[in-house]
């Protein structure tokens, strides 16, 4: 009967240590955090930043689209409407859009490409300000994700 209590302690305290986030990941309160100030992303400090970014962004934005170049345009309009807007490509980039309003053409995207600010993960994240196109990369195959915040 002790066993059987001491096993059964141990396997609860077992799932509630692991129900919470560990220091290092990126919690709804880092995303918060980044979406005012980027450079918090450099906070996380086991793993990939940016996948698990898309992670918890994928629970707590307020809306969730697939970027690609059919649908840019609407995206990048739809962007004025909320506070923040993030882009993500695959595990290895991420952008917050400054200004959508401050813009260059981009032949390859064939819009007016906003102003952005955030990461290229190589071996560690290397910081980029630039407008988006610069920073995601041509449209491709691979995936884009767009979060919107209020």
């Amino acid at each position: 009967m002790t066993r059987n209590l001491i096993v059964a302690s141990l396997a609860l305290l077992l799932f509630a240590c692991e129900g919470r986030p560990k220091k290092s990941e990126v919690t709804p309160e880092l995303i918060r955090e980044f979406l005012e100030d980027v450079t918090t992303l450099q906070k996380v400090e086991n793993g990939n930043p940016i996948s698990q970014f898309r992670i918890t962004a994928e629970r707590t934005a307020d809306k969730v689209v697939q970027l690609d170049k059919d649908n840019v345009q609407e995206v990048l309009e739809e962007a004025k409407a909320y506070s923040y807007c993030v882009i993500t490509t695959g595990d290895h980039t991420i952008v917050r859009i400054e200004d959508p309003e401050d813009c260059s053409l981009s032949g390859s995207w064939g819009v007016c490409m906003p102003r952005a600010e955030g990461y290229i993960k190589k071996d560690d994240l290397e910081y980029r300000d630039d407008f988006a196109n610069n920073i995601i990369g041509k449209p491709d195959d691979q995936e884009r994700t767009v979060y919107f915040f209020n």
